[in-house]
């Protein structure tokens, strides 16, 4: 899912990372916990009442470099620990982390590091008081108790003080906290409060060094949805071919089989004449065998030339309008390529939009419905995933066994061991990738209808010969960008079960994509040698950009997109990077201490031992987001203000302003005056006119003419917004535009007829 970040960046893909803090809940029964891993986020999901912190987010370095966005101070984090006290204990109980840091003046580990940063000084004084007069130890010594009180449980949960809610408050770890607080064992005070910040007063009571857990704070919210899902026109079309209205709304050849009783209809086709024979034709092949070529149509004199500009000085047309019999191309595709016609629909096009509109051959279009999978503009079968960029991943990961990744190229581990166990960790090649399951089953039918064209249109052999998704595995790609006119070559070695497509980020940068949740889209390699070609492709500006007029089959990261060359590849970020962090430094100043994949451009290495921070399990997460799952508009918004009432630290009656005032008035106002500017549009051809014409119908078919925006259009969102009025803290401002549009509505669409006596009565 796209997520719009407040910094460095607009914005990314976020995933899940197993391996930073996880967020604080408090449960409907008043316990506060933290949440360590994902099947315990879905355990207490119906429980959870309130959450406190969303826990820590990871953005590395290189995204600062990238966006030139001064460093901001990093959450006090296990590895920045690491290297300020030269020990490695991840997990280390109270007793063990009080112990070194009076031993060896250690800062306290992060673990037991509490938020006191965002805690006033008076709230630290009447915890302090409250647990040192108030507090019991009990269970031999086990746990602190404490009598039920408001405020102090407030202060806990700023604190994200792990605790639960019994016949009083019940803390189970509570040695640190209170010596944090300046009170023994026996919760006896000790010392005198001295100093203007907490932090400071906790280093006079108690000597000991506590940083601050989370000095930075980053506000996002969800930008796009994550995408996996085949590419289709608007309808879409099994095949490039014209069939005019024929085919009705669908534009389905079967449909027009029966046009005029006869199954002929008039189109604008190519125009071509056999070299052989000297027949004209709008195929490439004559069906003597011969090789067509193209010829021209002079629209002024009625003539037909070799050359584009005729004697006449009018430009000539590669197509001319004509009469073909539809019925006849289909039965004979049908015969040729031995298949039973029990099609229920094959669905063509209005009219083809290419220069000299040459259509595909029949036979495409029927393979195509039998597989169920439809054609773009270009000829080729597309799929559309969501980037996410990846340079790690384990076996057990991408559902594919460790021999078949050892066939496949992947013999050792990113640490040089050799590969026996579905659990070690693997460098991602750069022109690898793991596609989603849903895309892997679609292109299973993309190689189904490949290797029936091959073998009963051509005469060839099968080439993929997949049976399941599994098959695919090994097999070439290409991938390509919109806005783009080149292809990457790309190797399918595995499958994740979500809705994006993981590739190196040196395979993201030369489609030019810098995965900041953007989506592209990739087709088998031999879908693109065969099917693809310029002929199809629009005549109008932009008509040749999303198509795969060449292809990149070696990607070299001095080529690729220079975003990526920021990339920092280190295993371990330096203490000084951290120190620097907090004095707010600009992220140049690092450059020296950070490897970045810039710095490696000139050697060999620059393939291969790049470097990760941290671990995680690419396999979990949110498959699909609320926002897909959820059908109706209002079925979302009432969702997003349950999740904004949850969250702690988001102000709901913001978030109910800001859905009013940037989502739907906009959009109310917009379909407002475009109802009043609007088009006429025929229900059968899609014709649009500016005035109706005075018969009321179409003039080029004669169809119905109806609105292209309706009422419904303009109100869909007004009772939603009226209700976020009612239900939430919204401005006066507001609330009083609202109102003001909603009387513009309703005196446009709910207006009674009157009489001249009405009005002078």
């Amino acid at each position: 899912t796209q997520l719009k970040i407040e910094r460095p960046g607009k914005a990314g893909s976020v995933v899940p990372v197993t391996t930073i803090e996880g967020p604080t809940v408090r449960l409907k029964n008043g316990d506060v916990i933290r949440i360590n891993s994902v099947k315990e986020a879905i355990d207490l999901k119906e429980e959870v009442e309130k959450i406190l912190d969303l826990g820590e987010i990871l953005i590395n370095y290189g995204d600062f470099l990238e966006n030139n966005h001064p460093l901001i101070p990093a959450a006090y984090c296990y590895e920045w620990w690491v290297q300020e006290s030269n020990f490695e204990i991840e997990n280390p109980s109270e007793e063990e982390a009080l112990k070194l840091c009076d031993e060896f003046n250690v800062p306290l580990h992060p673990k037991w590091t509490y938020l006191w940063h965002d805690i006033s000084v008076e709230e630290y004084c009447y915890l302090r008081d409250f647990i040192s007069e108030h507090g019991k130890i009990e269970g031999q010594g086990k746990f602190l108790v404490l009598p039920k009180d408001t405020k102090a449980k407030e202060i806990l949960e700023k604190l994200l003080v792990e605790h639960k809610v019994r016949e009083g408050i019940v803390i189970e770890n509570w040695k640190v906290l209170t010596r944090c607080l300046g009170l023994d064992f026996r919760l006896r005070k000790f010392g005198e409060v001295k100093g203007e910040k907490v932090l400071e007063i906790i280093r006079n009571l108690s000597g000991l060094i506590v940083r601050e857990k989370a000095p930075s704070r980053i506000g996002a919210r969800m930008g796009r949805p994550e995408k996996s899902k085949e590419r289709k026109m608007s309808p879409p079309p099994h095949i490039l071919f014209p069939i005019s209205f024929a085919g009705g709304k669908i534009r389905d050849i079967k449909s027009a089989l029966e046009a005029d009783g006869k199954g002929e209809v008039e189109v604008e086709i190519s125009l071509r004449i056999c070299t052989s024979c000297g027949k004209e034709n709008f195929w490439l092949k004559c069906e003597c065998g011969g090789i067509t070529q193209q010829i021209y149509y002079c629209p002024r004199c009625k003539s037909k030339t070799g050359s584009e500009k005729c004697r006449c000085g009018a430009e000539a047309k590669g197509y001319i309008k004509r009469t073909i019999d539809i019925k006849k191309l289909y039965d004979e595709a049908i015969k040729r390529l031995g298949e039973y016609d029990n099609l229920e629909i094959v669905k063509g096009v209005i009219g083809l939009t290419s220069k000299n509109k040459i259509p595909e051959r029949m036979e495409k279009g029927i393979l195509r419905a039998k597989h169920n999978v439809y054609v773009f503009k270009d000829g080729t079968i597309r799929y559309d995933m969501t980037n996410l960029p990846l340079t790690h991943f384990k076996p057990k990961e991408i559902g594919v066994s460790v021999e078949k990744l050892r066939q496949l190229g992947y013999t050792r581990d990113y640490l040089g061991r050799e590969l026996k166990s579905e659990d070690q960790i693997l460098e991602l090649k750069p022109q690898d990738i793991i596609i989603s399951k849903d895309c892997a089953e679609y292109l299973c039918r993309v190689a189904k209808f490949i290797d029936d064209l091959l073998t009963k249109f051509y005469g060839l052999e099968p080439y993929y010969k997949v049976e399941k998704p599994e098959d695919l595995i090994g097999h070439l790609v290409i991938a390509l960008a919109p806005h783009t006119s080149a292809g990457v070559l790309g190797r399918i070695i595995g499958f994740a079960d979500i809705l994006a497509c993981y590739a190196h980020p040196y395979f993201h940068a030369a489609k030019r994509r810098n995965c900041d949740g953007d989506e592209d889209s990739v087709m088998l390699l031999l879908d693109g040698l065969i099917n693809f070609s310029r002929h199809f492709l629009p005549e109008k500006r932009g008509g040749q950009m999303d198509a795969p007029l060449v292809l990149t089959i070696i990607v070299d990261p001095r080529e690729v997109d220079k975003e990526v060359h920021n990339m920092d590849i280190v295993f371990r970020y330096p203490l000084e990077f951290y120190n620097a962090t907090l004095r707010f430094a600009n992220p140049k100043e690092c450059e020296e201490i950070i490897e970045k994949v810039k710095d490696r451009l000139k050697s060999d290495s620059k393939f291969f031992n790049l470097g990760f921070t941290h671990d995680t399990d690419i396999r979990l997460g949110v498959k699909e987001s609320a926002y897909k799952r959820l059908k109706s508009m209002s079925e979302k918004v009432e969702k997003q203000m349950e999740i904004a009432k949850k969250i702690a630290a988001v102000d709901e009656n913001d978030v109910a302003e800001r859905v009013i005032t940037i989502h739907f008035l906009p959009d109310i106002i917009g379909n407002l005056r475009a109802f009043s500017r609007q088009e006429f549009r025929c229900v059968d051809c899609n014709e649009k006119y500016r005035r109706i014409p005075l018969n009321g119908k179409c003039r080029k078919c004669g169809g119905n003419l109806t609105l292209t925006v309706h009422s419904s259009s303009i109100v869909k969102y007004l009772d939603i917004s009226k209700k976020l009025c009612e239900s939430y803290g919204v401005t006066e401002y507001t609330k009083q535009r609202l109102k003001l549009i909603e009387h513009e509505i309703r005196s446009l669409f709910e207006q009674k007829q009157i009489t001249l006596s009405d009005i002078f009565s």
